[in-house]
């Protein structure tokens, strides 16, 4: 019989791909195949193996994770595969905060997160500096604005790190919804 360890171990270069409509203007289905034709060309030039696809044809549930999310959760407790492959981070959850819960508990189980838009590492002190603040941005009109003027989420966290950081660190960087 396979150990859980050997099991991990042997799906660390395993890759799962996840996507979900982001709008409720978007018909059943729509950007879907094509997301994940694009994300699953981009993971074998690199050399993963993309093993499973988990979507969701509509963001619209009443529960904050859905089932299709919570079934990549377990999965990934039991160490099935090594990263999670996604469009944008908010295709995980659109809200900051259980954005990060996610991101915490895929973690514990060795799991990274990759997006194809949004240069970051959670490996790093810095990565996940960059990840906390794209968190605190999703509940803001930043996500508009920068999507609207096709800026990554990430290059925000960062310009608002770096004004942090010039500031010597005495204050936060505020996320006001006026900014």
């Amino acid at each position: 019989m396979i150990s859980r360890d050997e099991t991990v171990q042997q799906n660390q270069h395993k890759m799962v791909i996840y996507t979900r409509n982001t709008s409720w203007t978007q018909p059943e289905g729509y950007r879907i195949h094509r997301n994940v034709q694009v994300l699953k060309d981009k993971c074998e030039r690199v050399g993963y193996q993309v093993s499973r696809v988990y979507w969701e044809p509509s963001s619209e549930t009443h529960e904050k994770r859905s089932n299709v999310l919570k079934q990549m959760l377990k999965d990934a407790a039991e160490g099935l595969f090594g990263v999670v492959a996604v469009w944008d981070v908010f295709m995980l959850s659109p809200d900051g905060e259980e954005l990060q819960q996610v991101e915490r508990e895929l973690a514990r189980y060795g799991v990274e997160i990759c997006s194809v838009t949004e240069p970051f590492d959670t490996s790093t002190e810095e990565g996940l500096r960059v990840f906390e603040y794209m968190c605190k941005l999703l509940n803001t009109r930043h996500l508009r604005l920068a999507a609207m003027q096709g800026i990554p989420l990430s290059q925000i966290a960062r310009w608002l790190i770096e004004d942090e950081n010039k500031k010597g660190g005495e204050h936060d960087a505020e996320l006001c919804e006026t900014a």
